[in-house]
């Protein structure tokens, strides 16, 4: 069949910008005809990556799929003004041009990570007059609310007009996926019928994520490793206050692998608390590194704030961490914390708890290196039996079908 795939983040962006990829190339290998509507790739630092310049449409073959750029106005910083441009932009081009691409499929997925995302679907529903599925990654308005992007002074309006819109593009959608049980029951709650909600937690390509052998060390470091977005939301101070609690073990280090927005005010911290030769910034990695370079430290740690939102949030790196068989910290709350210690893997704590999160560290640094592996090991067969790739196409595959069949409409 013939998916047109609309998505504003897609390859060679990494982090959770990877999961459009992934979920593209799982349709293609289940034989369906994939054209990808995205824009120019630019998260998470907002600067165009090397090779990219904004114009009107740039076709290209990325591993076998069809893909075609629409202009958007690269951004990525905390300046609401920007990313709202960044969102618009994208919205306005993917309806207009979009609809010239995608008239030959007979049903559009959408990944929407943004309420302007789904906008686009639906003016292409209107257009088209074809369905589409609505793949929720974040929940809106909460997420602009949550995430600070509207002053408070306008968040009530903000969440009024935005949730209206949400709605429409809810009752537009022949059939809507969410990535955890917890947005089901949100979205439940706010009157969608259930029977019109399916879950499918996200995977990863597991092309780029997988197990691998370590390196060799000389076993005098215990490395925790955060990998991915360095962002305000993240919560990411709480890591940096539980190391300066474990000055009687110098060993143990925390590496950032990443960049963000709240990069500097980390490394601001950092020096506050005289940890500098304790704290790395390695930077961003390519993703088809990221296996080996997380085999390269002992234990990979999740961190979010306790936000509402979040509850319901399963943030896409604790998928890489299982499909690389590596152990977890999980500082997070509700599905995310869940599903990590149900998968074997991970060790949670709360959200925003310094104290127990630092015990936690000490616990795994004063594991046996046995006992560190055959957790990694029980979260790699987790993944694979309960969110691979081979589980969720086929639900995402279903949607598809009953959609292009009429169901929901």
């Amino acid at each position: 069949m013939r998916i047109a795939f609309l998505t504003q983040w897609f390859d060679p962006e990494t982090g959770s910008a990877a999961i459009p990829g992934a979920i593209a190339r799982a349709l293609k290998d289940r034989g369906h005809d994939v054209t990808v509507i995205t824009g120019y790739p630019n998260y998470p630092t907002g600067r165009l990556h090397d090779g990219y310049r904004v114009k009107l449409l740039q076709r290209e073959r990325l591993r076998g799929l069809r893909v075609f750029r629409v202009p958007l106005y690269p951004s990525h910083d905390s300046s609401p003004v920007r990313r709202a441009l960044n969102f618009l932009s994208f919205m306005a081009s993917a309806s207009s041009l979009g609809a010239l691409i995608a008239r030959r499929s007979p049903v559009t997925l959408v990944y929407s990570t943004s309420v302007t995302v789904g906008m686009a679907g639906w003016v292409l529903r209107r257009v088209l007059r074809k369905p589409f599925v609505l793949l929720v990654q974040d929940l809106w308005p909460d997420t602009v609310i949550a995430t600070g992007m509207v002053p408070d002074r306008l968040a009530r309006p903000a969440e009024l007009i935005i949730g209206a819109f949400c709605q429409r593009i809810y009752a537009a959608a022949s059939v809507i996926l969410v990535i955890s049980p917890g947005l089901k029951d949100l979205l439940v709650d706010r009157g969608i019928p259930e029977e019109k909600i399916r879950v499918v937690y996200n995977w990863v390509d597991e092309d780029m994520f997988r197990p691998v052998e370590p390196p060799a060390r000389d076993g005098s470091t215990f490395d925790v490793m955060y990998a991915g977005n360095l962002g305000d939301v993240q919560g990411l101070d709480v890591a940096l206050r539980a190391m300066a609690l474990l000055d009687d073990l110098p060993h143990v280090r925390l590496r950032f692998i990443g960049d963000g927005v709240a990069r500097l005010k980390l490394e601001e911290l950092v020096a506050q608390l005289g940890m500098g030769n304790r704290v790395l910034f390695e930077g961003s990695r390519p993703v088809e590194e990221m296996s080996a370079t997380m085999a390269s430290a002992d234990v990979q740690l999740v961190c979010l704030k306790d936000i509402p939102l979040f509850r319901v949030t399963m943030p896409s790196k604790i998928q890489g961490i299982l499909a690389s068989g590596q152990p977890m910290l999980v500082s997070a709350p509700g599905d995310a914390a869940v599903l990590a210690e149900r998968s074997g893997a991970g060790i949670a704590v709360p959200a925003g708890d310094v104290e127990a999160l630092a015990a936690a560290i000490r616990r795994c640094a004063r594991m046996p290196k046995a006992e560190l592996r055959a957790m990694g090991h029980r979260g790699y067969e987790f993944y694979e039996r309960e969110l691979s790739a081979k589980v969720g196409v086929r639900t995402m595959e279903e949607a598809l079908l009953d959609a292009a069949r009429g169901v929901g409409r």
